[in-house]
C-alpha cells in the first residue's frame, strides 16, 4: 500500500496564487473605459489552481490543478467564466492518488506498478498553454495527453487523438509554433527509451499524424520548455539541465527531479534544418531558459532571442514550500544568442536591460524575422511577501524599455493582439490578467502596446490565480 506523503504547505492561500472556489458561468466585469470597436473575440487562459484536494498536495507551482477562464470581448461588454480542468490526474487528486508522474510532485505508485511501468506515464493535468489547432481548442502541459476544451462551456471534450505517426507516448512542449505560410504546426518531443531522442515534427493545422522532420540523441536529455523556429530551422536550446534516461527507470520522483546540472558542458544550440533534418550544435555559456522569444535568419548566421537565468536554480525556486518562504524573482535577462555557419562557437549579446517573463511579440507579424519590440511580465519579491509587477515592453533597435504597472494587481502574461491592417509592429494592444494583491478581485487590463498606457480595466469579483500561458481566439 502506497504510503501518503506528509501534508506541506500550500499556496493556495497566499497572493496573487488564490481562487475563487466557485466555476463561474457568466460574470459580467465591471469596465472602466472604452473597448476598442474593433477589439471582439475572447482571451482563453489555464492556470495551476488546485494545491490541495482529499490528501493530495502539489509540491511544486507546475503541479497545480488546472483551471480554464475566459474573458469574452463584445459589443455588450466582457463577460468572465471559468471552469476546473477534468483530467485523468485531478480525478485521481481528488479521489488523494498520484498515478500519474508529476512535474515536481512525487507519484504514490505500488511496487508492482513501478515493475510493470518503469516510467510513469506523465500528467494530462493541462494547466500551462491553450491554443487553438485547426478547429480543436487545445489545453497542454509538457506531457503526451493534449485535452480538447469546449469553446461554449470550457468543458473538456476528449483528448487530441494522434494517429498513424512513430511518437506514441511521447513528451511534447506546451509551445508549438505555427507557421502560417507553410501551413504547418511546429513542436517537439520528447521520448525517453534506451537512448532519448528529442524530435521536432510538422503536421496541418486540421491533421492529426505527426510528420518528423528532424531529430537528435545526446547522451543527456536536456529540459526544452520552449524552442525557436525559422522558416529553415527549429532551435533546441540544449543547457546543461539534462537527465540520464536510465535514472527515471522505477523511480517514484517528480519528473523535474531527476535533472542534474552540468554547467563545464556548457549551453547548446541545435539548430535542426526542417527541410532535410540536418543538425548543427553550437555551444556558448552555461545558462537556463524557459522560454524563446523569436528567432530568424540574417545572412550566415541563425539568430535566437531568449530569457536566461545564470542556473538551474529558479526549478527549485518554484517549489511550494520555497515559494511560501520567499517568492521567485521571476526577471530572467533577455540574450540574443548568434549562431553563425561553421563556427562553433555561439556569441551572446544583450539587447536590452529589463528583465522579464512570459514574453509575447506581434507573433503572426515578426515570429521568423527580424523584429524589433518583445513584451513581457516583470514580477519580483516586495515587502510584505508579496509581489511587485509591471508590464515591459523593449525595443531592441534601441535597448530601451517602457513599462505599466498598477499596484494592487500581479500580472501575467501579455496577449498581443494586433489592430486589423496596422501598419506599425507596435500597433495594437496588450491583454493580460491581473491577480489582485488584497481583494478577491481580478482585473484583465487592455494596454495600448504602443504607448503602455491602460485603455480598459474590466474588474470581475473572482479571485484568477496567477498563471501561464493563453490565446486571444477571434
Amino acid at each position: 500500500m502506497a504510503t501518503m506523503l506528509a501534508h506541506p504547505p500550500s499556496i493556495e492561500t497566499l497572493a496573487p496564487f488564490r481562487r475563487s472556489r466557485e466555476c463561474h458561468t457568466a460574470v459580467p466585469a465591471e469596465i472602466e473605459g472604452d473597448i476598442p470597436g474593433w477589439l471582439r473575440g475572447e482571451l482563453v487562459r489555464t492556470c495551476p489552481a488546485v494545491f490541495d484536494a482529499a490528501g493530495w498536495h502539489a509540491r511544486h507551482w507546475f503541479d497545480g490543478l488546472g483551471m480554464v477562464y475566459a474573458f469574452r470581448i463584445g459589443e455588450a461588454g466582457i463577460g468572465f467564466r471559468s471552469r476546473l480542468l477534468d483530467s485523468e490526474a485531478a480525478r485521481d487528486a481528488w479521489r488523494g492518488k498520484a498515478r500519474l508522474g508529476n512535474y515536481g510532485t512525487p507519484t504514490e505508485r505500488p511496487l508492482w506498478q513501478r515493475i510493470v511501468e518503469p516510467v510513469p506515464r506523465m500528467t494530462d493535468n493541462d494547466n500551462v498553454n491553450i491554443v487553438r489547432i485547426g478547429r480543436d481548442l487545445v489545453a497542454m502541459t509538457e506531457g503526451s495527453r493534449q485535452l480538447v476544451i469546449d469553446d461554449a462551456t470550457l468543458a473538456v471534450d476528449g483528448a487530441v487523438r494522434y494517429a498513424g505517426d512513430t511518437l506514441h507516448g511521447a513528451l511534447m512542449t506546451a509551445h508549438p509554433h505555427f507557421d502560417a505560410e507553410q501551413g504547418k504546426v511546429v513542436n517537439v518531443a520528447t521520448e525517453f527509451g534506451m537512448h532519448g531522442t528529442i524530435s521536432v515534427y510538422e503536421h496541418a493545422p486540421d491533421a492529426r499524424r505527426r510528420e518528423v522532420v528532424g531529430s537528435w540523441q545526446p547522451a543527456r536529455i536536456p529540459y526544452i520548455h520552449t524552442f525557436g523556429l525559422t522558416p529553415e530551422n527549429a532551435i533546441l536550446v540544449a543547457h546543461p539541465f539534462a537527465v540520464k534516461t536510465s535514472k527515471m527507470l522505477w523511480s517514484s520522483k517528480g519528473y523535474i527531479d531527476h535533472f542534474d546540472w552540468h554547467p563545464e558542458e556548457g549551453t547548446h544550440l541545435v539548430v535542426i534544418d526542417r527541410a532535410s533534418g540536418a543538425v548543427r550544435e553550437h555551444v556558448t555559456e552555461p545558462f537556463f531558459a524557459f522560454h524563446t522569444v523569436n528567432a530568424f535568419e540574417r545572412g550566415d548566421e541563425t539568430v535566437l532571442d531568449l530569457l536566461a537565468y545564470p542556473d538551474a536554480g529558479i526549478v527549485a525556486a518554484l517549489r511550494v514550500e520555497r515559494m511560501l518562504a520567499e517568492l521567485p524573482d521571476l526577471r530572467p535577462t533577455l540574450l540574443r544568442i548568434v549562431m553563425r555557419h561553421g563556427v562553433a562557437r555561439a556569441r551572446v549579446e544583450k539587447p536590452g536591460e529589463a528583465g522579464f517573463e512570459f514574453p509575447a511579440t506581434n507573433y503572426k507579424r515578426v515570429n521568423g524575422r527580424a523584429y524589433r519590440y518583445v513584451y513581457g511580465a516583470a514580477n519580483w519579491p516586495d515587502a510584505g511577501h508579496a509581489y511587485a509587477s509591471a508590464l515591459v515592453k523593449t525595443d531592441l533597435d534601441t535597448g530601451q524599455s517602457t513599462a505599466f504597472g498598477d499596484e494592487p494587481y500581479v500580472f501575467g502574461e501579455p496577449v498581443f493582439v494586433a489592430r486589423p491592417h496596422g501598419e506599425s509592429e507596435d500597433d495594437g494592444v496588450l491583454l493580460t490578467v491581473g491577480s489582485a494583491r488584497d481583494a478577491e478581485t481580478s482585473v484583465l487590463a487592455v494596454i495600448d502596446a504602443r504607448t503602455m498606457t491602460p485603455i480598459v480595466r474590466a474588474t470581475v469579483p473572482s479571485a484568477i490565480p496567477l498563471g501561464f500561458h493563453g490565446s486571444f481566439i477571434h
